[in-house]
């Protein structure tokens, strides 16, 4: 993949690269901002300094070529979140062992004192040429991920080049193709996955990437970029489609040949209601937790017999060389039509969780087929097949959801809630309002004044998109019939008094 990189960056020099904020950047002026950040980066990495390498995301061309320079220099990236938190930042920086952060803001508290801070060159033109690119290993880091870990602090998962490799392999022998013709959406934050096959593949193609700003509603500006510039290929969760219902009659991009819709569950209805929006498009359902490396199954969505499970699309087949089991409670396999928990193997499965070994035990299984051993992924989402081999996804076995595409542990917030305040009984459910999903933080026979403190607390420790929108304040929680906190009653209480 490294080498396949830095080959489209010269072959492809005067084609453009990037539009990000209505500017382009072309491959050759991506190539010399990435020359001379691999220089800065080769100019403080001391010998026995960490591979990890954090970088502060922002919307701006020297962000991308900070993470293709880390790849060159044979590094890992270790994304940031802008917004985040200072003591979640620190949080990921200590986890991931990083010394140095590149940053093109600035990085005032006291926190980040101890580690060496690279601001990105801002001179774009020259003619740098490229060093050549350190050697990597399929066993080396290419970056690291921090999504919510039920436990109060962010858990990381490592990829390495070998996985995003087989990724693109597979990626690229999926129904989805992208050519240097092509113009591509990327309006994920960097912090997470999907990002990166919004941005890689397209790069690697010749092909130009148009971005979208971090700042407004973000909705809007997706609408916006596909109108205005015509995109061809994009990549978009369904959320962006829940919001934009109210317009949804009045917009047309008849350029969209392909697109993907990721992230979240895709609602059947919403796939009818976005297909006359790009008539010529082929839609798909793509999946895949973090921890296979993006995506590792995919469904074309065929309006003559589409494939649902309570009006949710299905999520197909495997990738090519992954391999998907769903496995009963007492270990045996589905049969079909069976339900049972997804396990992910293949070469895009990590390999473990940072400083996490109980979490690895839980989650990796090795089982043996003759002579043979393979390692699997629990997933734990619920699924079952159907005669054709087609994967549908029916739930979560655990406490986590998506919001707005990214994976929230809701027992993390609550962990924090009982950790700080000493508050036992607190429990933060889903709901769904206005098209999307929002969380609520629900607490058991508390005074209403003592709510706001919590709020603020978690504003402090935990991105936006995982801090609950409302509270609710109940005398005493409902109980199963194991005598444990009834969530689904409480979250029914709640539609209720909607």
């Amino acid at each position: 993949m490294i080498q396949e990189l830095l080959e489209s960056l010269t072959v492809n020099a005067k084609r453009n690269a990037f539009c990000i904020d209505d500017k382009y950047y072309s491959y050759e002026e991506l190539r010399d901002l990435v020359s001379g950040i691999k220089a800065q980066i080769e100019s403080v990495m001391g010998k026995g300094d960490s591979r990890n390498i954090a970088i502060v995301c922002t919307n701006d061309i020297r962000t991308y070529a900070s993470l293709l320079a880390i790849w060159l220099s044979g590094c890992a990236y270790v994304p940031l979140g802008l917004h985040n938190p200072v003591d979640r930042n620190l949080a990921i920086l200590a986890s991931a062992s990083a010394g140095i952060i590149i940053s093109g803001v600035a990085l005032d508290d006291a926190g980040y004192a101890p580690y060496k801070v690279i601001r990105p060159v801002q001179e774009i033109g020259g003619g740098a040429a490229l060093i050549s690119p350190a050697r990597v290993e399929a066993s080396d880091l290419a970056y690291i991920l921090f999504t919510s870990g039920s436990t109060g602090a962010p858990k990381g998962v490592p990829i390495s080049h070998g996985n995003i490799s087989a990724f693109i392999e597979a990626f690229s022998s999926s129904p989805f193709k992208i050519t240097r013709e092509d113009r591509c959406l990327q309006m994920f934050e960097l912090t997470f996955d999907v990002s990166i096959s919004s941005y890689l593949p397209a790069l690697l193609s010749g092909a130009c990437v148009y971005t979208v700003p971090n700042d407004g509603i973000k909705y809007m500006h997706v609408l916006r970029i596909l109108n205005q510039y015509a995109l061809t290929s994009i990549q978009i969760v369904p959320s962006i489609i829940k919001l934009a219902k109210p317009l949804l009659k009045r917009l047309n991009f008849d350029t969209v040949r392909n697109c993907i819709l990721t992230g979240e569950a895709t609602s059947i209805d919403l796939v009818g209601l976005w297909m006359p929006c790009v008539p010529h498009a082929v839609i798909y359902n793509y999946y895949g937790p973090t921890e296979s490396t993006i995506y590792c199954s995919f469904l074309q969505y065929r309006p003559e017999s589409a494939k649902t499970y309570n009006g949710m699309l299905a999520i197909g087949k495997a990738f090519d060389g992954m391999e998907l089991l769903i496995v009963k409670e007492d270990g045996g396999r589905a049969g079909l039509l069976e339900k049972g928990e997804l396990w992910i193997g293949g070469p895009q499965v990590t390999g473990g969780y940072i400083n996490n070994e109980q979490k690895n035990k839980d989650s990796f299984i090795v089982i043996r087929e003759g002579d043979m051993t393979k390692r699997f992924y629990r997933s734990g989402d619920m699924c079952y097949s159907d005669e054709q081999g087609d994967i549908y996804y029916c739930g979560r076995y655990d406490n986590q959801v998506k919001i707005q595409g990214f994976r929230v542990e809701l027992s993390e917030i609550e962990f924090l809630v009982r950790d700080k305040f000493g508050v036992n009984n607190v429990v933060v459910v889903e709901q769904n309002a206005q098209g999307a999903t929002r969380l609520i933080l629900v607490m058991e026979n508390v005074k209403a004044a003592d709510v706001q403190p919590v709020l603020d607390y978690l504003k402090r420790k935990l991105p936006e998109y995982m801090i609950p929108s409302d509270s609710r304040i109940v005398n005493e929680f409902p109980l199963n019939s194991s005598g444990k906190t009834d969530r689904k009653k409480i979250r029914e209480l709640l539609y209720e008094s909607v």
